[in-house]
């Protein structure tokens, strides 16, 4: 009797283990079968009461703003992937494109707010074209610089005498407002006053003879145009002495360097400079190609 008891016993143990393991068993096989499943947000108000469709809407993107962020994404690769386009270049044919480039620069600048706080008496075209008038009228001393103390002086402030502070002011705060178009509007400037293409009528300039070379001189040559320019953020400075050696290499061309101003020393520290800090510029291939071109004529 007392062995027939203990036998039902016996084998209770070993079922139970039997159960659990077929339990696990199935249990791994099911989790590892199905996917992986994220919590739900709940359907009804009930379960939690914050759940509103505005705040449903709100917590994922809607399928317009998805097609949007792609297209912006898109279009901001394809824009860092394309070189940016070259200077305008030395045609007739661009002639026009300058003329409405800077035509437009002027109705941008009619419409800021920090234009229009100065009350100016004028359009901003007929202003800014009435101030170039006055530099290219009054060039400064490029020979023999350093022969009197006084020469210099007047080197050191050119632009503040001819100009006058709040003018100053106002330019430099022209610079610092609208940089992303200050490439534009010197390279359309560069082709409407420089010969043979130009001579200045399409923007109401009289341009004297010798003016943008003694200019060119002043920027590359004297210790007033080497200064202004330290004074400058680096991207003007490099745009000033680039075109700077442009108008003195065509002024070579043309057999009007009579100073006697060398290219060499100024085309080789500017090329070193655009090479390690032009990396900010439009058009710094553009402007490489063109200096390099210039290194082989003058080495």
């Amino acid at each position: 009797m007392k062995s027939s008891s203990r036998q039902p016993r016996s084998l209770l143990f070993p079922a139970v283990i039997l159960i659990l393991l077929t339990a696990g068993g199935l249990w791994f096989l099911f989790t590892r079968n199905s996917p992986e499943q994220t919590p739900q947000t709940p359907s009804t108000s009930r379960e939690n009461p914050a759940f509103s469709p505005s705040s449903a809407e709100s917590s994922s993107p809607a399928p317009a703003a998805e097609n949007d962020l792609k297209l912006e994404t898109a279009g901001n690769t394809l824009e860092q992937s394309t070189p940016a386009p070259s200077p305008l270049s030395a045609s007739k044919e661009n002639i026009p494109v300058a003329s409405d480039q800077i035509k437009n620069f002027y109705r941008h600048l009619d419409q800021q707010k920090y234009i229009q706080a100065r009350h100016l008496n004028a359009p901003s075209q007929v202003y800014f074209t009435t101030l170039i008038q006055k530099l290219l009228d009054n060039p400064p001393v490029v020979i023999r610089e350093t022969d009197d103390l006084l020469t210099i002086l007047k080197n050191n402030t050119h632009f503040f005498k001819i100009l006058g502070k709040d003018n100053i002011l106002l330019l430099k705060e022209i610079l610092n407002q609208e940089q992303d178009k200050i490439e534009d509007l010197l390279a359309g400037y560069f082709l409407l006053t420089t010969p043979p293409i130009s001579s200045g009528q399409a923007v109401s300039l009289n341009i004297p003879e010798d003016s943008m070379f003694k200019y060119a001189s002043f920027f590359l040559n004297t210790m007033g145009g080497r200064l202004y320019l330290t004074r400058r953020d680096s991207g003007t400075r490099m745009l000033i002495s680039y075109y700077a050696l442009l108008i003195a290499h065509q002024a070579n061309l043309d057999g009007k360097n009579q100073d006697g101003l060398q290219l060499q020393p100024a085309v080789d520290l500017l090329t070193a400079e655009m090479e390690t800090g032009g990396r900010h510029l439009r058009y710094q291939e553009a402007y490489l190609d063109k200096l390099y071109d210039l290194k082989e004529k003058y080495q």
